[in-house]
C-alpha cells in the first residue's frame, strides 16, 4: 500500500494526480499543468480522471465514517 492511500480522509487535486501518477513530480497553475516529470512517460491526467479520484476518495471517506 502506498502512504498516500493511507490518508482516507484527505482529497482534492493534489492528492489525486498522486494517486494516479504515483511516480511524477509536477507543479500546477489553476488547472494547467506547469510542469511535469514522470520517469514513467506517462502523460498528465485529464482533469475528467481528477475528478473522479476526487469523488472516489470522498466516498471512501464517507462509507468509511457512517
Amino acid at each position: 500500500m502506498d502512504i498516500i492511500d493511507q490518508y482516507l480522509g484527505l482529497w482534492g487535486v493534489d492528492v489525486a494526480v498522486k494517486k494516479l501518477r504515483p511516480h511524477a513530480q509536477f507543479e500546477l497553475y489553476n488547472t494547467t499543468f506547469t510542469k511535469w516529470d514522470d520517469p514513467t512517460g506517462t502523460q498528465p491526467p485529464t482533469w475528467e480522471e481528477i475528478n473522479k479520484q476526487i469523488e472516489k476518495d470522498k466516498k471512501q471517506w464517507d462509507t468509511s465514517h457512517t
